[in-house]
């Protein structure tokens, strides 16, 4: 291969792998509620807006424009949740918004993560009554062995794909939010079941994914979940668990399963590459 090539190809992984690293901390935000382009909002809802477990909100502004103009508006802070919501001053039936989620740092470092536009219009029925939803209906995992990016460690991770029971909400399913608890695990106290994420519910028939580390789940692990609307009520499906049994995966490295180089490799190659280059210029 020319020297040339081996440089650009240096240089371009190189270039990935700081990206990698650039973004491997950044506290984006992840989902909100209610989504883009949603319809029906209720005109009693609160708006919501998660970002990375490792996001800090320090009173950034949310600026929701619509009907009566702009509203520059203060949030509320859920640390354990990492989620932001907004209870808007007034909300007209038939009208639309938009509202502009701020970007945020992230805990003791100054990277910032990416915010998010977002349109939706309102509907006419105020949301009175509490979320519909089935629960958990089946469960399957797996083990997924990944090297962090921020870390160039390899980690190891339980994944538990949740099935759900059908879910609706007089302020509309796709703004419903799911709360996931694990109710049974080594680590895990039966009488108070500990909470392990938020997420927006899945599209009807999808599933919804769980990570936990080795120690968290191995063994005999419960989960259950609630459906959360736009005003904070919550279902009645808690009390429903599924359960499965894991098992401690032996590990071993071949060709298929072997890590990657560390960015320090990919730097000492550029270097060599380089190096190479300009001993060979200096001979001609």
């Amino acid at each position: 291969m020319r020297l040339w090539a081996q440089v650009t190809i240096a240089l371009s992984v190189l270039l990935l792998q700081h990206r990698a690293d650039a973004a491997c901390n950044r506290p984006d935000l992840v989902f909100v509620v209610p989504p883009d382009g949603a319809s029906a909002v209720p005109p009693n809802a609160k708006l919501f807006a998660r970002y990375r477990s490792n996001a800090a909100y320090t009173g950034e502004d949310i600026t929701l424009s619509g009907a009566g103009g702009e509203q520059v508006l203060s949030g509320e802070w859920s640390e354990a949740e990492t989620l932001l919501s907004v209870t808007p001053v007034e909300l007209l039936p038939g009208e639309q918004y938009s509202v502009e989620w701020p970007r945020l740092r992230g805990v003791n470092s100054g990277s910032l993560g990416k915010g998010a536009s977002v349109e939706f219009t309102v509907g006419s029925a105020l949301d009175e009554a509490p979320p519909e939803f089935e629960g958990l209906s089946g469960i399957s995992w797996d083990v997924d062995r990944e090297r962090d990016d921020c870390t160039d460690s390899l980690e190891d991770r339980y994944l538990f794909d949740l099935e759900l029971g059908d879910a609706s909400d007089d302020g509309g399913r796709e703004s419903l939010m799911v709360v996931v608890f694990q109710t049974k695990g080594p680590n895990v106290d039966e009488s108070a079941p500990e909470p392990i994420g938020v997420q927006r519910i899945p599209s009807p028939g999808s599933r919804l994914r769980v990570e936990r580390t080795l120690g968290d789940g191995e063994g005999d692990v419960c989960f259950a979940a609630v459906a959360r609307d736009l005003t904070g009520k919550v279902s009645a499906s808690g009390a429903k668990e599924v359960c499965t049994e894991t098992v401690a995966p032996p590990f071993f490295e071949g060709c298929s399963a072997a890590p990657r180089p560390p960015a320090g490799g990919v730097a000492a190659l550029f270097a060599l590459v380089l190096g190479a280059l300009v001993c060979r210029r200096g001979r001609r």
